[in-house]
């Protein structure tokens, strides 16, 4: 049996921290081998900030000085507050010691601690797939998948931008009436209520599954608060929205965002259309403008990539039309949770 203390990432440790780091590089280089590559920024910049809504807390097993495993926390105080949601990772050369299931205990009695009840992670499934490591782990500890989803990556060099063309002209004739506006960074003043009213929406409109995500409100300061997070991480964020030039409202919403340093992948986060703006192609009209701005702005970019609920059929549809290819798979995994004896906190 590996003998390891766990304690938290204290930024101020630099050996801890690049430690850290090299551990979370390892886990997926050795699991996935092909989603969406890592990078270290997010976690780096996760230690010294965020945002006021939400709360991270990194922790590090570690042995001989040496990272051999690694756990991050992540709760949310505005809403969801019976919900922790959480990654663990052990290095692959340090499996079956009792590290992972140490580090999932101590999740369990963290989020006791904070009267929280369910546990919840998303874990990856290559696809092909492979050997699904982290999710029968999961099993194996009582956790239930409960929302199936789908990584899709879309090769700009592939994109057929004839048909793409067609496609957009197609789409704008149902969308007359409507004004495009594109932006980047926050949001412009006149569309942040607007916007921020459609990322809510997120938490109720997309197929959920099982899992016990509840409602959320997004408002105007915790829009601008994440905006300002993503500026001290150094991310592009290409955004655009459809407004409705009659009533002025703000129909549709699409964002892609470039990780600070990253010249080859992206990742396409929220589409949403209101429900009473449906049927129009808004969807179709934004993916179409803001994947094409990408190279305007990263002109080497080559990966966009996106996950989907399986059972979204009609986002799946629009994506696959406008270059998506089925990449891998990414599932929910939760746990409902007792009281936990303090004795686990140490």
């Amino acid at each position: 049996m590996t003998h390891f203390d766990i304690v938290r990432v204290d930024p101020r440790d630099h050996a801890l921290v690049q430690s850290w780091l090299a551990a979370k590089e390892a886990v997926p280089a050795h699991d996935h081998r092909g989603p969406r590559p890592w990078s270290p920024l997010r976690p780096l910049t996760s230690l010294v900030a965020g945002t006021a809504d939400a709360r991270r807390e990194p922790w590090a097993a570690v042995s001989d000085g040496t990272v051999i495993g690694f756990l991050d926390l992540a709760f949310t105080d505005l809403d969801n507050t019976h919900l922790v949601g959480f990654d663990v990772g052990v290095h692959p050369e340090e499996r079956r010691r009792g590290v992972g299931s140490a580090l999932l205990r101590l999740a369990e009695a963290r989020a006791a601690h904070e009267g929280r009840t369910t546990l919840s992670a998303w874990i990856t499934v290559p696809e092909p797939p492979e050997a699904p490591i982290g999710a029968q782990f999961a099993a194996d500890k009582g956790f239930t998948r409960s929302l199936e989803c789908a990584v899709r990556r879309c090769d700009l060099d592939q994109v057929d931008e004839a048909a793409l063309d067609h496609l957009l002209e197609a789409a704008w004739a149902k969308a007359d009436g409507f004004a495009l506006i594109p932006f980047e960074g926050a949001p412009p003043e006149d569309l942040v209520e607007g916007i921020a009213y459609l990322h809510s929406r997120m938490y109720t409109d997309m197929p959920l599954g099982e899992w016990d995500l509840q409602e959320a409100r997004i408002d105007r300061s915790r829009l601008l608060d994440l905006a300002r997070l993503r500026r001290q991480r150094g991310e592009l964020h290409l955004q655009a929205a459809m407004r409705h030039n009659e009533s002025g409202a703000i129909a549709g919403y699409t964002e892609i965002i470039v990780e600070g340093g990253e010249d080859f992948h992206c990742y396409q986060a929220d589409t949403i259309v209101d429900p009473r703006f449906r049927g129009y192609r808004i969807g179709t009209v934004l993916k179409i403008a803001n994947q094409r701005r990408v190279r305007e702005w990263r002109p080497k970019m080559r990966s966009i990539w996106t996950g989907n609920a399986v059972a979204n059929d009609h986002m799946i549809t629009i994506n696959e039309a406008v270059g998506y290819r089925l990449a891998g798979l990414e599932h929910v995994y939760q746990k409902r949770i007792d009281t936990v004896p303090a004795s686990a906190l140490t």
